[in-house]
């Protein structure tokens, strides 16, 4: 089960998210994988919980930025978001993280984020592998 994975929660909380320099610690595509997997064992109020700690502490235009790409994303299930209520901005980021892998074998949140996706930029990476981090943090302290 997803929450008796020490080890990798213990990889994740080790995640540094300025390293953006593709040295392959962790890659996105691993980090929203974990993620996913997270998102899809977690109760609804650790999810909440978790994404709001999360987006809180983005800018307002980091937030603009990623509820343009989410809702742009052709494989995200999420059709119109409101970036400026972190609320709202959560729930899609939680909805895709949950959506069902595509045909290619990712989730519409590994497409997004994945070389060429909408979310493919490496500050928005990094936010991501941060998430990944706040996770295996939080796992390993006892939920």
């Amino acid at each position: 089960m997803f929450f008796n994975q020490k080890d990798r929660h213990e990889q994740m909380a080790r995640i540094d998210p300025r390293d953006t320099d593709g040295d392959g610690t962790v890659s996105p595509q691993e980090a929203a994988a974990y993620i996913q997997d997270y998102m899809q064992n977690a109760s609804p109020e650790e999810r909440q919980q978790i994404l709001k700690d999360y987006i809180g502490g983005m800018s307002p235009e980091q937030r603009q930025q990623m509820g343009d790409a989410i809702v742009k994303s052709p494989a995200n299930p999420v059709q119109r978001v409101n970036h400026d209520d972190p609320g709202d901005l959560a729930d899609a980021y939680a909805r895709t993280a949950q959506a069902p892998r595509q045909e290619d074998g990712k989730s519409p949140l590994e497409a997004a984020f994945s070389e060429g996706g909408m979310l493919s930029s490496p500050l928005v990476k990094a936010g991501l592998v941060g998430l990944a981090g706040m996770i295996g943090s939080k796992l390993l302290r006892g939920r």
